[in-house]
């Protein structure tokens, strides 16, 4: 449970939450590794920057935050990182919140 209000905190801030949905409905990024084929969608701290009007602290303020509780997982760039929704805690989240308040 501990775990689950820690993911529950990390998703009640506007941002992060804002964070999650561009995440989860992020295509190919603006940073490709060349080279690579099979790149995962993700966006990277500077798309995250622009869209957000955040500087680079702020946005790694709440990366930090999605990335402790599970929800992101991150991969450094050059001196950019790419950040990636973690669909299986996600979904595990979601899961024992049905079984939690009974939901079916």
């Amino acid at each position: 449970m501990n775990n689950n209000v820690k993911i529950a905190k990390a998703l009640s801030d506007p941002i992060r939450y804002k964070i999650m949905l561009m995440l989860a409905q992020s295509k190919a990024g603006c940073c490709p590794i060349p080279g690579v084929e099979d790149q995962r969608p993700g966006l990277c701290n500077c798309e995250l920057m622009t869209e957000l009007g955040l500087i680079q602290s702020r946005v790694s303020y709440h990366m930090k935050e999605l990335v402790e509780a599970g929800l992101v997982t991150e991969e450094p760039r050059g001196k950019w990182k790419m950040y990636f929704i973690n669909t299986k805690t996600l979904r595990q989240f979601m899961e024992q919140l049905d079984q939690d308040f009974a939901l079916k």
